[in-house]
């Protein structure tokens, strides 16, 4: 046993950065207790140029005696989990990297192993930029990451725990604890100074969508570097809004779209909305799309369609809402026109796959009756 965990480092040790987690030994007590004749791997576009090692690798050691495929379908977050895909190929089992264990394991159609791969970082540079350019008497400060980073946080409290009052580590459940997505973060308006590890602003600005006063600073772990960033949360209300006062102005088309991509098109979801359409005596359109784009939308709108409603990605509608020619709306913004939410003057709620979440979101399971007593 000792030679081969001897082997296996100084086989990665060359072959992938050093700060870089795959999990090989969890992978490989996954493939010793099944014997697979076909693994799928499924990869963000980051991470695809380690396939062609990782693939052969374990079938040089004998972990799987037929092939190995990887998944050409874009793999935005977890919830594009493409289990499907790996049933229709024959597959005995599926590796996701990067991502959280969002869609439960039981729910997919073959076994399921997440890879987090978790990379490490120097957190004394952080520490210190936060003691030489900020006073003890920012007393509140929150810190917030994407999966890959939150093994950090305990001994970066640990350092600034005495330097400042308070230091805050939120959770989201079923999220762990500091991570966020792009569609999912915790409420945090009594925390006046928040922390951002990692790089990219995707999953920063879902936070910035859900706690518009605090202030938040982007720290890069790869070039050291805290940025104070920004977020004009007043023009993407007023463009919400303004999508939102004429997508309903008459009597008009609607189309239902379901995200196909992966498990993005939430079958909770799509009940509760089509429900609520056909209580307020909608008629509405159904399709399935594994992208929805510019293209799509003209072709399945022209002279037939003026609305659209999307189950697949919320961002999808407030990052690209002035790009399309037809409203493009979310299982929340529905649910304000129908009268069923009430939108505030400046919160937006990114709460899509909290326990906690809304009506419009993954876990909120309406009981019996729940409509009628509404209506």
């Amino acid at each position: 046993i000792i030679s081969e965990k001897k082997f296996l480092y100084n086989f990665f040790e060359n072959q992938i950065p050093a700060n870089y987690n795959f999990e090989i030994e969890k992978t490989i007590n996954r493939l010793n207790k099944k014997c697979s004749r076909k693994i799928n791997f499924q990869f963000p576009e980051g991470l695809q140029k380690f396939y062609t090692f990782l693939s052969n690798f374990f079938r040089l050691q004998g972990f799987f005696s037929r092939e190995s495929v990887i998944s050409n379908r874009v793999s935005y977050g977890a919830c594009c989990i493409d289990d499907i895909f790996s049933k229709l190929i024959g597959a005995n089992i599926s590796f996701h990297y990067g991502h959280s264990c969002l869609v439960p394991i039981i729910k997919c159609m073959i076994p399921i192993s997440y890879i987090f791969l978790e990379i490490f970082f120097d957190q004394s540079f952080l520490v210190e930029i936060l003691k030489k350019n900020f006073r003890k008497t920012e007393n509140s400060w929150s810190f917030l990451s994407t999966i890959q980073f939150i093994s950090c946080f305990k001994k970066i409290e640990n350092e600034l725990l005495f330097y400042f009052k308070k230091i805050h580590v939120p959770q989201n459940k079923p999220l762990s604890p500091g991570e966020i997505l792009g569609c999912t973060s915790p409420l945090l308006w009594k925390c006046k100074n928040i922390i951002f590890i990692g790089d990219g602003r995707f999953h920063l600005e879902s936070s910035m969508i859900e706690s518009p006063n605090s202030r938040f600073y982007q720290y890069n772990p790869f070039s050291h570097l805290l940025f104070l960033t920004e977020f004009s949360i007043k023009e993407f209300l007023e463009e919400r809004k303004y999508i939102l006062l004429n997508s309903f102005a008459k009597q008009k088309n609607i189309c239902l779209i379901i995200g196909a991509l992966g498990r993005q098109g939430d079958l909770h979801i799509f009940r509760k909305t089509s429900e609520l359409l056909m209580i307020k005596k909608f008629k509405y359109f159904l399709t399935f799309s594994t992208e929805i784009t510019l293209d799509k939308l003209d072709m399945l709108g022209y002279e037939k369609l003026d609305v659209f409603i999307q189950i697949a990605c919320p961002r999808l509608s407030y990052d690209w809402g002035k790009v399309f020619r037809f409203p493009l709306l979310t299982s929340f913004e529905i649910s304000i026109i129908l009268g069923f939410a009430k939108l505030k003057n400046i919160q937006y709620p990114m709460d899509y796959f909290s326990e906690k979440g809304g009506f419009w979101s993954t876990y909120m399971k309406p009981q019996k009756n729940f409509f009628l007593r509404k209506f």
